[in-house]
């Protein structure tokens, strides 16, 4: 539920003439390390308001001259809230926004904290971070917040003892796929719970299927030096396509959303495979009474068309960033970094299960059982077989693909076509 890419709602010109603060960021010597003071306004879409209510205590307990109030809505909600605030000169001290399309468009809206982690861990404070974590809050030469949480996504869940009740055996290519679902379905299972109406959740699942044809292709179209009408991307919507002529997805997909529709039929014990990142191991936190007992793992998603199985791509959760306006901006800073490398951090990973941005970051401290099998295949995967990052740097391109995905699906739209709107979406951006 933390996941959705960023849609464009036409916020990039709006935000291009609000205007912004033309200060700027100060140096790192005139910058005091010391405990956070004053009041701080945190809003964000993530975590939950009672995981945030716990991270906002334990920061509190090491900084008891700050006062903390945090907001946590859903997602569309606060990006419309935020709007409005920050078009107006105001907003809260410290926000999340995504990598890619979300952080470029409110940059002009974030305070560099360059000098501020300078200043509070020393010159050396990038050698904590992952290097693409750190990467994806990072524009030229200036870091615009520090990242939270690591997730993957392109792969499918898969409940094994579904399938070992089903006397079948766990697909390792298409066709095996095809013909999986062909029997999961004469049994009233759905095969693939896939939430198609999510288009955050169809580019997730494109990007694996473009990268498993044509990485370089992919991520040249994606930072706009390449095409989106090149072959194999093309090849690829029509192999996108494919998986729902098939019939290897859940009937009514296009209409499904994974929160809750497609989440439920998998947690249910309703379909046997479930599209959906990393991030779902917090099933093993939230619906623990329904899934502790199955055998669940993760694998990588068959391509059609041959025996390969698609790559996987991955991204940050988030970037915890200041807003340039803030009257309190080094209390701002340090709740931002308390969040990514602090105890805050702890008390994320506890709540979301998710991957650490730091070399040393933590692990969950509670994980279930039922969890570490699942986990541990997710790691073997983000080793051998991450092909870059997540998160279409472009809002206006993401938006595009996105509607291309579901016309792909219900409207008869041709590869060639979608490939063309996106490639002028591309082109206007």
């Amino acid at each position: 539920m933390r996941k959705p890419v960023i849609a464009a709602v036409g916020i990039a010109a709006v935000l291009a003439l609000a205007g912004c603060s033309s200060s700027s960021a100060p140096a790192a010597t005139e910058i005091t390390a010391g405990p956070a003071t004053g009041s701080l306004d945190f809003q964000s879409w993530t975590p939950t308001q009672d995981t945030f209510d716990a991270i906002s205590a334990s920061f509190v307990s090491e900084n008891p001259d700050v006062k903390v109030t945090g907001t946590l809505s859903p997602f569309e909600d606060y990006q419309t809230a935020l709007q409005t605030q920050l078009r107006s000169g105001g907003g809260p001290d410290v926000f999340v926004v995504q990598p890619g399309a979300m952080l470029n468009q409110y940059q002009q809206y974030i305070e560099p904290i360059n000098s501020y982690a300078e200043a509070f861990s020393g010159s050396e404070w990038r050698d904590a971070y992952n290097t693409d974590p750190l990467a994806r809050a990072t524009i030229g030469d200036q870091t615009y917040g520090l990242p939270i949480g690591y997730g993957v996504a392109g792969f499918l869940w898969v409940n094994k003892t579904i399938l070992e009740e089903q006397g079948l055996d766990v697909p390792t290519n298409y066709d095996e796929l095809v013909s999986v679902s062909k029997a999961l379905q004469a049994k009233g299972i759905a095969p693939i719970a896939f939430g198609a109406k999510d288009t955050w959740q169809d580019v997730d699942y494109y990007l694996a299927i473009a990268a498993s044809l044509n990485k370089d292709a992919l991520y040249a179209a994606l930072d706009g030096s390449g095409s989106w009408t090149e072959p194999d991307l093309v090849k690829a919507f029509g192999l996108w396509q494919q998986l729902f002529a098939d019939g290897v997805v859940q009937e009514g997909a296009a209409g499904a959303s994974t929160y809750t529709d497609t989440y439920d039929l998998f947690t249910q014990g309703k379909a046997a495979f479930f599209a959906n990142g990393s991030w779902n191991l917090d099933m093993y936190k939230n619906s623990l009474d329904l899934v502790g007992s199955d055998d669940i793992d993760v694998i990588p998603l068959p391509v059609p068309g041959g025996d390969d199985t698609a790559p996987i791509t991955g991204d940050v959760t988030g970037i915890v960033v200041v807003n340039k306006n803030s009257e309190n901006k080094a209390a701002a800073f340090q709740l931002a970094r308390f969040m990514s490398e602090g105890a805050g951090a702890q008390v994320l990973t506890d709540a979301a299960l998710d991957f650490p941005v730091t070399k040393d970051g933590p692990a969950p401290s509670e994980l279930p059982a039922a969890a570490d099998q699942a986990r541990a295949s997710i790691q073997g995967l983000i080793a051998d077989d991450l092909a870059g990052y997540r998160q279409v740097p472009s809002a206006s391109v993401n938006t595009a693909l996105g509607d291309a995905l579901v016309g792909l699906i219900s409207s008869g739209l041709s590869p060639d076509d979608a490939a063309s709107r996106v490639q002028e979406a591309a082109d206007n951006a």
